[in-house]
């Protein structure tokens, strides 16, 4: 089960830069902004995501304006970062032991040196500061969600206590979840659906394959003949 979930994991880590190049190619010089994914997410929680649906799907853009963006690379964005960050969000304080804490008030009472205090004050701060603590605040990202899991799935190291077989089965679950909906948004994913049309041969049922960037093809389950079929007809 782990390493199902850190392959899971890694899988998304090699996919999601391919994603943000995705984004890139359907922008235009004016719109998205400057910058690559974090750019994109934040100007869509800004914009008026109606008006840039009914642009994306206006059929008087077709063959004369490119749509602003691609709407199902971005959806596939959005929906994968805020599921790793909710994982991470949920999963990280059920899992992290606390640091210690700064030296007592008191701690002359108690017969501490001032080294003492020193040394227990900056061990506290080192725990603290320890970058393998999920961070609530700042690089809330989709890339680093699933660096920050797969380091918890695949090593016992740092102040984290073991994964219990429900976690990881969970971390398993969400993370195939996500590569999978990163691989079909970027047509990674071999589909195969059957055609509406009957086989103009023999009138069998005609399966459509299509999809991880090959030409659509269509086939008779009657017949067997095949076929190499145009964009339109796959869609």
């Amino acid at each position: 089960m782990t390493t199902t979930a850190a392959q899971h994991l890694a899988r998304i880590g090699i996919l999601w830069p391919h994603l943000d190049d995705a984004l890139d190619q359907h922008g235009t010089t004016q719109w998205p902004p400057a910058g690559r994914m974090r750019d994109y997410l934040t100007a869509l929680d800004r914009a008026d995501a109606a008006e840039l649906r009914a642009l994306e799907r206006d059929p008087q853009q077709i063959g004369e304006t490119r749509a602003p963006l691609s709407l199902r690379i971005l959806d596939t964005a959005r929906l994968v970062e805020t599921t790793l960050v909710h994982l991470a969000d949920t999963l990280a304080p059920q899992i992290t032991r606390p640091a210690i804490s700064h030296a007592p008030l008191d701690w002359r009472a108690r017969g501490w040196s001032p080294v003492d205090r020193a040394f227990r004050n900056q061990c506290a701060d080192d725990e603290q500061a320890d970058p393998r603590r999920w961070r609530y605040a700042g690089l809330r990202t989709a890339e680093y969600a699933a660096g920050w899991l797969h380091a918890r799935v695949v090593s016992e190291d740092g102040p984290f206590r073991p994964l219990s077989a429900a976690q990881l089965l969970h971390i398993e679950q969400v993370a195939a979840g996500c590569a999978d909906r990163i691989a079909a948004a970027l047509d990674l994913t071999v589909r195969t659906v059957p055609e509406t049309r009957p086989c103009p041969v023999c009138s069998g049922q005609l399966i459509v394959t299509t999809g991880a960037g090959r030409a659509p093809a269509a086939q008779c389950e009657g017949c067997a003949r095949a076929w190499t079929l145009p964009e339109s007809v796959a869609a």
